[in-house]
Protein backbone atom coordinates (compact mmCIF):
# COMPACT_ATOMS: atom_id res chain seq x y z
CA UNK A 1 0.00 0.00 0.00
CA UNK A 2 1.09 3.63 -0.54
CA UNK A 3 1.92 5.31 2.59
CA UNK A 4 0.30 8.67 0.82
CA UNK A 5 -2.41 6.70 0.51
CA UNK A 6 -5.23 7.66 3.09
CA UNK A 7 -7.12 4.32 3.08
CA UNK A 8 -8.22 3.54 6.48
CA UNK A 9 -9.64 6.36 6.32
CA UNK A 10 -9.16 7.71 10.03
CA UNK A 11 -5.44 8.86 9.33
CA UNK A 12 -6.46 12.32 9.21
CA UNK A 13 -9.02 12.75 12.02
CA UNK A 14 -6.60 11.03 13.96
CA UNK A 15 -3.92 13.74 13.18
CA UNK A 16 -6.54 16.06 14.53
CA UNK A 17 -6.98 14.40 17.24
CA UNK A 18 -2.98 14.65 18.07
CA UNK A 19 -2.79 18.08 17.66
CA UNK A 20 -5.81 19.01 20.07
CA UNK A 21 -3.92 16.43 22.68
CA UNK A 22 -0.13 17.31 22.27
CA UNK A 23 -0.13 21.05 21.60
CA UNK A 24 0.41 22.40 25.34
CA UNK A 25 -2.11 24.44 26.92
CA UNK A 26 -2.13 28.93 26.37
CA UNK A 27 -0.37 28.18 22.64
CA UNK A 28 -2.44 30.35 20.16
CA UNK A 29 -3.39 28.25 17.33
CA UNK A 30 -6.37 27.72 14.62
CA UNK A 31 -7.24 25.67 12.10
CA UNK A 32 -6.94 27.47 8.23
CA UNK A 33 -9.75 27.28 5.52
CA UNK A 34 -12.58 27.32 7.73
CA UNK A 35 -15.03 24.74 7.82
CA UNK A 36 -15.00 24.13 4.21
CA UNK A 37 -11.51 23.98 3.64
CA UNK A 38 -11.34 21.48 6.93
CA UNK A 39 -13.72 19.52 5.28
CA UNK A 40 -12.22 19.07 2.16
CA UNK A 41 -9.07 18.02 3.42
CA UNK A 42 -10.80 15.44 5.58
CA UNK A 43 -12.39 13.89 2.38
CA UNK A 44 -9.40 14.14 0.09
CA UNK A 45 -7.52 10.53 0.04
CA UNK A 46 -4.09 12.00 -0.79
CA UNK A 47 -1.71 13.86 1.02
CA UNK A 48 -3.47 17.05 0.89
CA UNK A 49 -1.58 20.39 3.25
CA UNK A 50 -3.66 20.80 6.66
CA UNK A 51 -3.17 24.95 7.37
CA UNK A 52 -2.68 26.14 10.64
CA UNK A 53 -2.07 29.45 11.95
CA UNK A 54 0.36 29.83 15.14
CA UNK A 55 0.54 32.79 16.94
CA UNK A 56 4.48 34.02 16.76
CA UNK A 57 5.20 34.46 20.76
CA UNK A 58 3.88 30.46 20.79
CA UNK A 59 5.84 28.96 18.02
CA UNK A 60 8.44 27.64 19.90
CA UNK A 61 6.42 25.72 22.19
CA UNK A 62 4.27 24.57 19.08
CA UNK A 63 6.92 23.08 17.30
CA UNK A 64 8.42 22.02 20.18
CA UNK A 65 5.67 20.04 21.28
CA UNK A 66 5.24 18.56 17.60
CA UNK A 67 9.60 17.75 17.04
CA UNK A 68 9.56 14.52 18.63
CA UNK A 69 7.09 12.93 16.13
CA UNK A 70 7.41 15.00 12.89
CA UNK A 71 9.52 13.21 10.04
CA UNK A 72 11.25 16.15 8.74
CA UNK A 73 10.91 19.42 7.64
CA UNK A 74 9.88 20.79 3.93
CA UNK A 75 9.72 24.08 3.56
CA UNK A 76 10.79 27.12 6.26
CA UNK A 77 10.39 30.64 4.51
CA UNK A 78 11.06 32.92 7.45
CA UNK A 79 11.69 36.38 6.59
CA UNK A 80 9.06 38.85 8.49
CA UNK A 81 8.66 40.92 5.55
CA UNK A 82 6.62 37.86 3.77
CA UNK A 83 4.56 35.50 4.97
CA UNK A 84 6.51 33.22 7.53
CA UNK A 85 5.40 29.83 7.71
CA UNK A 86 6.98 25.81 8.31
CA UNK A 87 5.77 22.85 6.60
CA UNK A 88 6.07 19.50 8.59
CA UNK A 89 6.20 15.99 6.90
CA UNK A 90 4.15 13.79 9.89
CA UNK A 91 4.93 10.15 9.97
CA UNK A 92 4.01 6.99 8.76
CA UNK A 93 1.25 6.68 11.32
CA UNK A 94 -0.36 9.62 9.91
CA UNK A 95 0.40 9.04 6.21
CA UNK A 96 2.88 11.27 5.98
CA UNK A 97 0.17 14.27 5.82
CA UNK A 98 1.69 17.89 5.74
CA UNK A 99 1.54 20.25 8.16
CA UNK A 100 1.86 23.57 6.68
CA UNK A 101 2.10 26.30 10.20
CA UNK A 102 1.80 29.99 9.26
CA UNK A 103 3.12 32.22 12.07
CA UNK A 104 2.38 35.60 12.86
CA UNK A 105 0.61 38.27 10.36
CA UNK A 106 -1.81 36.17 7.61
CA UNK A 107 -0.11 37.49 4.41
CA UNK A 108 0.24 36.61 0.48
CA UNK A 109 3.55 36.94 -0.52
CA UNK A 110 4.35 40.45 1.02
CA UNK A 111 0.94 41.86 0.83
CA UNK A 112 -0.79 41.81 4.29
CA UNK A 113 -4.24 40.47 4.81
CA UNK A 114 -4.43 40.39 8.58
CA UNK A 115 -2.23 41.59 11.35
CA UNK A 116 -1.51 39.12 13.92
CA UNK A 117 -3.25 41.81 16.70
CA UNK A 118 -6.41 41.56 14.83
CA UNK A 119 -6.74 37.36 14.43
CA UNK A 120 -9.29 35.70 16.96
CA UNK A 121 -10.15 32.21 17.37
CA UNK A 122 -12.25 29.94 18.91
CA UNK A 123 -12.88 26.26 19.67
CA UNK A 124 -13.92 23.74 17.36
CA UNK A 125 -14.81 19.88 17.61
CA UNK A 126 -11.64 19.50 15.48
CA UNK A 127 -9.68 22.12 17.15
CA UNK A 128 -9.30 26.19 17.17
CA UNK A 129 -10.96 27.93 14.46
CA UNK A 130 -10.17 31.51 13.07
CA UNK A 131 -13.21 33.75 13.63
CA UNK A 132 -14.18 37.61 12.62
CA UNK A 133 -11.38 39.20 9.97
CA UNK A 134 -9.22 36.61 10.38
CA UNK A 135 -11.33 34.28 8.87
CA UNK A 136 -12.05 36.98 6.18
CA UNK A 137 -8.66 37.29 5.55
CA UNK A 138 -8.10 33.34 4.94
CA UNK A 139 -11.67 32.39 3.04
CA UNK A 140 -12.12 35.59 0.51
CA UNK A 141 -8.89 37.75 0.92
CA UNK A 142 -6.57 34.99 0.24
CA UNK A 143 -8.30 33.84 -2.68
CA UNK A 144 -8.84 36.89 -4.68
CA UNK A 145 -4.92 37.81 -3.66
CA UNK A 146 -3.85 34.83 -5.72
CA UNK A 147 -6.35 35.52 -8.71
CA UNK A 148 -8.57 32.59 -7.78
CA UNK A 149 -12.56 32.15 -8.16
CA UNK A 150 -14.03 32.01 -4.45
CA UNK A 151 -16.71 29.51 -3.83
CA UNK A 152 -20.19 30.48 -2.80
CA UNK A 153 -19.82 28.28 -0.05
CA UNK A 154 -16.62 30.01 0.85
CA UNK A 155 -17.42 33.45 0.48
CA UNK A 156 -21.00 32.76 2.61
CA UNK A 157 -18.39 31.68 4.93
CA UNK A 158 -16.90 34.71 5.12
CA UNK A 159 -19.71 36.54 4.64
CA UNK A 160 -21.15 35.14 7.82
CA UNK A 161 -17.70 35.85 9.91
CA UNK A 162 -17.84 39.65 8.67
CA UNK A 163 -20.67 40.48 9.90
CA UNK A 164 -20.50 38.84 13.34
CA UNK A 165 -16.83 40.71 14.04
CA UNK A 166 -17.36 43.59 16.30
CA UNK A 167 -17.42 46.74 14.20
CA UNK A 168 -13.61 48.25 15.50
CA UNK A 169 -12.20 45.16 14.49
CA UNK A 170 -13.66 45.57 10.92
CA UNK A 171 -12.87 48.86 10.95
CA UNK A 172 -8.98 48.50 11.82
CA UNK A 173 -8.67 46.05 9.32
CA UNK A 174 -9.93 48.08 6.84
CA UNK A 175 -7.58 50.67 7.63
CA UNK A 176 -5.13 47.79 7.22
CA UNK A 177 -6.09 46.70 4.14
CA UNK A 178 -6.35 50.48 2.26
CA UNK A 179 -3.16 51.11 3.31
CA UNK A 180 -1.71 47.60 2.03
CA UNK A 181 -3.86 47.71 -1.43
CA UNK A 182 -5.05 50.47 -1.83
CA UNK A 183 -8.49 52.57 -1.07
CA UNK A 184 -10.44 50.90 -4.15
CA UNK A 185 -9.96 47.77 -3.11
CA UNK A 186 -10.82 48.29 0.19
CA UNK A 187 -14.39 49.74 -0.73
CA UNK A 188 -14.45 46.80 -2.61
CA UNK A 189 -14.54 43.99 -0.09
CA UNK A 190 -17.78 45.23 2.42
CA UNK A 191 -19.92 45.17 -0.64
CA UNK A 192 -18.76 41.85 -1.83
CA UNK A 193 -19.27 40.50 1.43
CA UNK A 194 -22.77 41.44 1.27
CA UNK A 195 -23.41 39.85 -1.81
CA UNK A 196 -22.42 42.00 -5.10
CA UNK A 197 -20.51 39.57 -7.16
CA UNK A 198 -17.28 39.24 -7.73
CA UNK A 199 -15.57 39.70 -11.40
CA UNK A 200 -13.21 38.39 -13.05
CA UNK A 201 -11.65 41.95 -13.17
CA UNK A 202 -11.96 42.60 -9.97
CA UNK A 203 -9.48 39.61 -8.68
CA UNK A 204 -7.00 40.63 -11.76
CA UNK A 205 -6.87 43.83 -9.61
CA UNK A 206 -6.55 42.14 -6.31
CA UNK A 207 -3.88 39.97 -7.89
CA UNK A 208 -1.38 42.74 -8.99
CA UNK A 209 -2.73 44.69 -5.96
CA UNK A 210 -0.73 41.44 -3.91
CA UNK A 211 2.15 41.35 -6.35
CA UNK A 212 2.66 45.35 -5.80
CA UNK A 213 2.51 45.15 -2.29
CA UNK A 214 4.85 41.59 -2.06
CA UNK A 215 7.63 43.75 -4.46
CA UNK A 216 7.44 46.98 -1.95
CA UNK A 217 7.84 45.10 0.94
CA UNK A 218 10.85 42.58 -0.13
CA UNK A 219 12.02 43.83 -3.80
CA UNK A 220 12.67 41.62 -6.60
CA UNK A 221 15.20 40.02 -4.85
CA UNK A 222 13.47 38.52 -2.26
CA UNK A 223 10.54 37.84 -4.67
CA UNK A 224 13.06 36.09 -6.74
CA UNK A 225 14.44 33.83 -4.09
CA UNK A 226 10.96 33.07 -2.84
CA UNK A 227 10.36 31.64 -6.51
CA UNK A 228 13.54 29.77 -7.17
CA UNK A 229 11.90 26.64 -7.14
CA UNK A 230 10.62 27.34 -10.52
CA UNK A 231 13.28 25.52 -12.24
CA UNK A 232 14.41 24.43 -15.74
CA UNK A 233 13.52 20.41 -15.69
CA UNK A 234 10.74 18.00 -15.89
CA UNK A 235 10.45 18.38 -12.27
CA UNK A 236 9.50 15.08 -10.37
CA UNK A 237 6.42 16.12 -8.16
CA UNK A 238 6.29 13.06 -5.89
CA UNK A 239 6.09 12.50 -2.74
CA UNK A 240 4.62 15.59 -1.44
CA UNK A 241 3.26 17.03 -4.83
CA UNK A 242 6.30 19.83 -5.03
CA UNK A 243 8.95 20.28 -7.42
CA UNK A 244 11.66 18.18 -5.82
CA UNK A 245 15.59 18.56 -6.36
CA UNK A 246 17.78 15.99 -6.94
CA UNK A 247 19.45 14.25 -4.43
CA UNK A 248 22.68 12.41 -3.99
CA UNK A 249 23.25 9.55 -1.73
CA UNK A 250 27.00 8.68 -1.15
CA UNK A 251 27.74 5.36 -0.17
CA UNK A 252 31.02 3.11 0.80
CA UNK A 253 32.28 0.38 2.34
CA UNK A 254 31.63 -3.32 1.89
CA UNK A 255 27.91 -2.53 2.52
CA UNK A 256 27.70 0.00 -0.11
CA UNK A 257 25.26 -2.85 -2.19
CA UNK A 258 22.92 -3.60 0.16
CA UNK A 259 22.90 -0.21 1.39
CA UNK A 260 21.83 1.26 -2.46
CA UNK A 261 19.53 -1.85 -2.25
CA UNK A 262 17.44 -0.56 1.10
CA UNK A 263 17.53 3.15 0.35
CA UNK A 264 16.09 2.20 -3.33
CA UNK A 265 13.31 0.38 -1.62
CA UNK A 266 12.20 3.04 0.87
CA UNK A 267 12.15 5.60 -2.06
CA UNK A 268 10.05 3.77 -4.18
CA UNK A 269 7.42 3.34 -1.77
CA UNK A 270 6.94 6.79 -2.31
CA UNK A 271 7.01 6.95 -5.44
CA UNK A 272 10.59 8.46 -6.14
CA UNK A 273 13.03 6.73 -8.59
CA UNK A 274 16.34 6.24 -8.52
CA UNK A 275 19.69 6.05 -10.73
CA UNK A 276 22.74 3.61 -9.22
CA UNK A 277 25.79 4.92 -10.19
CA UNK A 278 28.00 1.84 -9.01
CA UNK A 279 32.03 1.94 -8.67
CA UNK A 280 33.88 1.37 -11.99
CA UNK A 281 30.94 1.66 -14.05
CA UNK A 282 31.60 3.58 -17.81
CA UNK A 283 31.80 7.17 -17.38
CA UNK A 284 28.90 7.71 -20.61
CA UNK A 285 26.21 5.73 -18.64
CA UNK A 286 27.62 7.35 -15.06
CA UNK A 287 27.58 11.10 -16.65
CA UNK A 288 23.97 9.78 -18.15
CA UNK A 289 22.21 8.78 -14.93
CA UNK A 290 23.61 12.12 -13.28
CA UNK A 291 22.21 14.00 -15.99
CA UNK A 292 18.72 12.02 -15.95
CA UNK A 293 18.74 12.56 -11.97
CA UNK A 294 19.48 15.94 -12.15
CA UNK A 295 16.69 17.13 -14.94
CA UNK A 296 14.34 14.76 -13.39
CA UNK A 297 14.80 15.60 -9.53
CA UNK A 298 15.28 12.19 -8.69
CA UNK A 299 17.90 10.25 -6.34
CA UNK A 300 21.11 9.51 -7.27
CA UNK A 301 22.56 6.46 -5.39
CA UNK A 302 26.35 6.62 -5.88
CA UNK A 303 28.95 4.00 -4.88
CA UNK A 304 32.04 5.13 -6.70
CA UNK A 305 34.78 6.60 -5.22
CA UNK A 306 35.32 8.90 -8.04
CA UNK A 307 35.56 12.87 -6.65
CA UNK A 308 32.44 14.55 -7.86
CA UNK A 309 32.84 17.83 -10.40
CA UNK A 310 32.30 21.15 -8.84
CA UNK A 311 29.27 21.35 -11.49
CA UNK A 312 27.40 17.47 -9.61
CA UNK A 313 27.83 18.95 -6.60
CA UNK A 314 26.40 22.30 -7.35
CA UNK A 315 23.74 20.16 -9.35
CA UNK A 316 22.77 17.96 -6.21
CA UNK A 317 24.21 19.72 -3.19
CA UNK A 318 26.18 18.01 -0.73
CA UNK A 319 25.93 14.14 -0.59
CA UNK A 320 24.16 12.49 2.16
CA UNK A 321 26.13 9.90 3.80
CA UNK A 322 23.71 7.00 5.55
CA UNK A 323 24.79 5.03 8.49
CA UNK A 324 24.27 0.82 7.86
CA UNK A 325 21.72 0.82 10.58
CA UNK A 326 19.86 3.71 9.26
CA UNK A 327 16.12 2.55 9.85
CA UNK A 328 13.63 3.82 7.09
CA UNK A 329 12.07 6.53 8.90
CA UNK A 330 15.88 7.95 8.91
CA UNK A 331 16.13 7.50 5.37
CA UNK A 332 12.92 9.27 4.50
CA UNK A 333 13.72 11.97 6.54
CA UNK A 334 17.49 12.66 4.85
CA UNK A 335 15.84 13.10 1.75
CA UNK A 336 12.55 14.71 2.80
CA UNK A 337 15.14 17.80 3.55
CA UNK A 338 17.84 17.28 0.70
CA UNK A 339 15.06 17.32 -1.76
CA UNK A 340 13.22 19.94 -0.54
CA UNK A 341 16.00 22.36 0.08
CA UNK A 342 14.84 25.07 -1.94
CA UNK A 343 12.40 25.97 -0.02
CA UNK A 344 14.17 27.15 3.12
CA UNK A 345 14.77 30.59 3.27
CA UNK A 346 17.43 30.58 5.16
CA UNK A 347 20.47 29.58 3.18
CA UNK A 348 22.88 28.25 5.89
CA UNK A 349 20.19 25.81 7.22
CA UNK A 350 19.25 24.31 3.74
CA UNK A 351 22.56 23.18 3.65
CA UNK A 352 22.45 22.01 7.21
CA UNK A 353 19.73 20.23 6.43
CA UNK A 354 20.66 18.64 2.78
CA UNK A 355 23.83 17.03 4.91
CA UNK A 356 20.81 15.76 7.36
CA UNK A 357 22.64 17.35 10.13
CA UNK A 358 20.08 17.09 13.24
CA UNK A 359 16.84 16.62 13.33
CA UNK A 360 15.31 19.20 10.65
CA UNK A 361 12.66 19.97 13.15
CA UNK A 362 15.10 21.14 15.70
CA UNK A 363 16.75 23.16 13.24
CA UNK A 364 13.54 24.61 12.08
CA UNK A 365 12.39 25.34 15.48
CA UNK A 366 15.69 27.30 16.25
CA UNK A 367 15.10 29.27 12.86
CA UNK A 368 11.56 30.16 13.62
CA UNK A 369 12.58 30.93 17.52
CA UNK A 370 14.74 33.80 17.07
CA UNK A 371 12.78 35.76 14.27
CA UNK A 372 11.49 39.03 15.69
Amino acid sequence: MNHFTDTPGRVKPALLEYLQSTVPTGVRWALRGGKGGLAAWLASATVKDLDLWVHSADISRFLHALSPLAAGTVSLESDPRWLRHLVLVMPARFGHQLIDITYGDLKVGGALTCREELIAVRSGPHGPMLIGVAAVSDLLLRKLMRGKRVEPSRLAEASLQWHQAPEQQRRLWLADIGESLGSALQGSLPATLSGRRISRLQRVAFLLAAARASLAQGGISLVLRRRRRFVLGRRSRVPLKRPVAPVMFYLAGPEAAMLAHRIEQVLSVIGVRTQRIEAGSAVWKRLGRLLMAGVYGQAAIVSDSRRLSRLTSSLFGAPIVIAVNADPEEILKRYYLAAHRWYIDDLALAGRMATGEGAGTHLSLRAASTLP
